[in-house]
């Protein structure tokens, strides 16, 4: 009888491990998830174009032609700014001129300038006046970060409550909010604006690597992520292609997000993700999508077969543990591994965006075209996931990481001494990009491994460097470190001194937080081989039995010498 039990459990296993296998219905899925991806990738970096700064001069009314351009005129005085403030004339002497205006025309007193000529009108910087004005116009990007933190906190609870597809269907038609702006002749009602788009729309990025993750299943974690990177990569490189093509910023606008309207269809063909309905009890529905799947794969397995599978055995095949109650936020903040793991990963993804969003200023300044620049510099990024996909399976993720951060640490420190004459500095630059950029990504891969589903669920509800998926540790590093790499650069105090004096300073400032962050690194576990950790009394019963193992090896090891001697 019990060889029998036997046989029918071993069946139920072959069964369940032919569901799992990637076959065509996880492809079209892959592909309407990434499809979507690579929408909202366009709306995350949008205000690079749309909010650029452009070449402006002031307009002094009693000089300027009918035709009027940009371009400095001959009669304005050497030693005045020309484009934020404004020479006074002097009418006694303009008066021996005939009217005419000429360097000697002006009294050498100036006022702030109000009226401006731009060189075009390709930017919201021309159309909403903000000459003169940088910090608005670096406020938009500041202000999409922030949108992109609350976004994070309230998409994984939502995903969490109501499931990942109706989440993800309703970020991605949230999005095209954003449309509205082309409408916008205030400023301040822009950034109202681009705030709810970030809102609707970021959670995107959390929704959809999580669904690549459980559609494709646990043995297709570095695929998953890889496929995330590339779909976003590929977004970035079309939207800077419409950039160069359009130029127009509200042309540019429209072309992007009104098509993501049409995503409201995917509540006729997205599936919801089976883990999460086994995870939230929901077996029916779960049973009812592998019915679609079996059909899909033409996988040799009757109806019947998944009807007759019972609860216990269908959780214990997809190695999910029904979720009846949360974490005790005690327990988390009690489990002295949880805490390590949870600032080593705060800590990789801050760095990352410090070295990023560092290695982005310099490739805009980069001698060239801008949109050929830009396209470069997310082409490099490709190179960085062939290696992740190669040395993530035979190294492990956590060795990779830790040379992505020394080989980041190496590239910035070769690019301060290496003369800006020569054309191999933008290789160099574009190399660190490569790493830095990867990075990113490269964290989501090792922290599904390390921090549990419900430790990132609690987390995200206190707001704190954790989260329900781990893109929002990185949103809302991203956003910190990007602050303060602006703090750093900015042309006057004391950061501006260092600059000055110590021109390798910004370097080694950088390079000195990448070493930190693989040296911190080796305080949590490799995940190679690592199942995906629900609870917090997994993870620490995991680091138990680990322990008990290793004090068994080292208790053995004097037996084995005293027997050899």
């Amino acid at each position: 009888m019990t060889a029998v039990k036997s046989e029918e459990s071993d069946n139920k296993s072959d069964i369940f491990t032919k569901i799992e296998r990637f076959g065509r219905y996880q492809t079209v899925q892959y592909i309407f998830v990434c499809l979507t991806l690579f929408m909202i990738s366009m709306t995350h970096v949008n205000y690079v174009f749309v909010a650029e700064n452009v070449n402006y001069r002031c307009r002094v009314p009693e000089c300027e032609q009918e035709n009027q351009k940009m371009e400095i005129p001959t009669w304005w005085p050497e030693d005045i700014d020309h484009k934020c403030y404004k020479p006074i004339l002097n009418t006694k002497k303009m008066a021996l001129f005939n009217g005419s205006c000429s360097n000697s025309s002006f009294s050498g007193v100036i006022e702030e300038c109000q009226h401006w000529i731009y060189e075009n009108n390709n930017s919201i910087v021309a159309e909403l006046n903000l000459a003169c004005q940088p910090w608005k116009v670096n406020l938009v990007g500041g202000i999409h970060n922030a949108g992109m933190i609350v976004s994070m906190i309230f998409t994984g609870l939502i995903a969490d409550k109501i499931g990942r597809k109706p989440t993800f269907i309703v970020c991605a038609v949230g999005a095209s909010i954003g449309v509205f702006k082309i409408f916008m002749t205030n400023y301040y009602w822009y950034l109202a604006l681009e705030f709810l788009e970030s809102v609707l729309g970021s959670g995107l990025y959390t929704v959809g690597v999580v669904l690549l993750i459980e559609v494709g299943g646990s043995s297709k974690r570095v695929l998953a992520g890889i496929i995330f990177s590339y779909a976003v990569y590929i977004g970035e490189i079309v939207f800077a292609f419409l950039a160069m093509s359009l130029q127009y910023w509200k042309w540019l606008i429209l072309v992007v997000y009104a098509p993501m309207l049409l995503f409201i269809l995917y509540f006729l063909c997205l599936r919801e993700s089976t883990r999460w309905q086994m995870i939230r009890g929901r077996l029916q529905e779960a049973k009812e999508t592998l019915k679609i799947m079996v059909r899909t794969n033409k996988i040799d397995l009757s109806e019947k077969e998944i009807e007759d599978a019972s609860d216990d055995q269908m959780r214990l095949m997809f190695d999910v543990v029904e979720q009846k109650e949360k974490e005790d936020m005690k327990v988390i903040i009690g489990s002295k591994e949880i805490m390590t793991r949870l600032s080593v990963s705060s800590f990789c993804f801050f760095t990352s965006s410090f070295l990023y969003y560092g290695s982005l200023v310099h490739v805009v300044l980069l001698p060239g075209n801008k949109y050929t620049n830009f396209i470069l510099s997310a082409f490099t990024a490709f190179p960085g996931e062939m290696v992740a996909y190669y040395t993530f399976n035979k190294y492990g993720r956590r060795i990779t990481l830790q040379c992505g951060y020394l080989l980041s640490a190496v590239f910035l420190i070769a690019q301060n001494y290496c003369p800006s004459s020569l054309s191999v500095e933008g290789d160099i630059i574009l190399d660190r990009k490569t790493w830095s950029r990867d990075l990113f990504y490269w964290n989501l891969h090792l922290q599904s491994g390390i921090i549990p589903y419900q430790c990132q669920r609690d987390f995200i509800r206190l707001g704190q460097h954790s989260c329900q998926d781990w893109e929002y540790v990185s949103a809302f590093n991203t956003f910190i470190g990007d602050l303060f790499f602006a703090w750093l650069r900015l042309p006057r105090g004391l950061a501006a001194l260092y600059i000055t004096e110590i021109p390798a300073l910004p370097s080694f400032l950088f390079s000195s937080c990448a070493v930190m962050a693989a040296l911190l690194l080796t305080f949590t576990p490799e995940t190679k081989n690592l199942p995906m950790f629900d609870t917090v009394a997994q993870v620490d019963s995991y680091k138990t039995s680990q322990f008990k193992e290793e004090n068994v090896e080292t208790a053995t090891v004097p037996n084995i010498i005293s027997t050899k001697l």
